[in-house]
């Protein structure tokens, strides 16, 4: 389990960049963009694939379930997806235990 909070603050800087990124060009305003160009805008923020893979956790323990795209997004990218499975359980049970529900699950 990484713990976020724990990571050194330059780590978490590029995880509030690589959230705004990967959720632009994977629902938000940029999803029609070329996969080449998100892959590589995603990559200008880190190629780390533990950061990717805390990334694609995130986005894989989306309550509404529809941040498919921006999982597939970060795995092309280069996530670790063994990470980003682990991060999922971690987000997705902190979530449930205030008291979000899911009414689909999720998948790696």
């Amino acid at each position: 389990m990484v713990q976020v909070s724990k990571l050194p603050q330059r780590q978490r800087l590029v995880l509030a960049e690589l959230s705004g990124v990967a959720g632009r060009y994977g629902n938000g305003v940029d999803r029609d963009a070329p996969r080449e160009v998100a892959i590589a805008s995603v990559r200008r923020v880190t190629s780390d694939p533990q950061l990717l893979g805390i990334q694609a956790g995130v986005a894989l323990a989306d309550p509404q379930g529809i941040s498919g795209p921006t999982v597939e997004l970060l795995r092309a990218a280069g996530a670790d997806m063994a990470v980003a499975e682990a991060h999922a359980a971690e987000v997705r049970a902190r979530l449930e235990s205030q008291g979000i529900r899911y009414d689909h699950a999720f998948e790696v």
